[in-house]
C-alpha cells in the first residue's frame, strides 16, 4: 500500500492550523479537485474530540470519484484522521499531525496510506502522488494566509 508523508513548517499556531485542517466542510473552497464535500453524523466522542462522516466528490484528470471517510478531529492531540468507509479504494487512511515548532510556528504533517481498486486510477495516482500531497499542503498554507493574514505571534 502506498504511503506518503510530507511536513511543512508554517508561521501559524497549533490552534489555527487545527481549526483549518479539521474544517473539512470547507475543503472544496480551497482544494480545487475536491468538487463537493458533505459532512454528516457529526458527534462528540470525548473532550475536544469529534467524529463525523465526510462524503467527498473528487475530480482529477478526467476522472470523478466519490468516497466516504470517517473523520476524527482530536484537538488535544492536534491530530485529524480520516479512514475509509466506502469508495474506490481498497484501503485509505490519512492523518494530519500538528506540532509546535519555534517562535509561534508549527509543523503540519500529512501522511496518506491508500490503495485504489482500479489499476488505471492507481497508476495515475502513483505517477502524481508527490505532486498531489505537495499541492494539498500548499493549498492549506494559502488558505491559512487568507484566513489568518498575519502569522500568529
Amino acid at each position: 500500500m502506498p504511503r506518503f508523508t510530507k511536513t511543512m513548517r508554517v508561521p501559524y499556531g497549533i490552534a489555527q492550523c487545527f481549526t483549518l485542517v479539521s474544517d473539512i466542510a470547507r475543503y472544496p473552497d480551497f482544494i480545487k479537485w475536491i468538487t463537493a464535500l458533505r459532512v454528516s453524523d457529526q458527534r462528540d466522542i470525548g473532550p475536544g474530540v469529534t467524529e463525523c462522516l465526510g462524503e467527498a466528490v473528487v475530480g482529477f484528470k478526467g476522472f470523478t470519484e466519490r468516497f466516504t471517510t470517517r473523520v476524527v478531529a482530536d484537538e488535544p492531540a492536534a491530530r485529524v484522521t480520516a479512514s475509509l468507509v466506502r469508495g474506490p479504494f481498497r484501503k485509505l487512511f490519512a492523518e494530519w499531525r500538528i506540532t509546535e515548532s519555534v517562535h509561534g510556528a508549527c509543523d503540519v504533517s500529512l501522511e496518506i496510506n491508500y490503495e485504489f481498486r482500479n489499476p488505471v486510477i492507481a497508476f495515475l495516482a502513483a505517477a502524481n502522488h508527490d505532486l498531489a500531497v505537495g499541492r494539498i499542503l500548499n493549498a492549506f498554507l494559502e488558505e491559512a494566509q487568507r484566513r489568518y493574514s498575519a502569522p500568529s505571534a
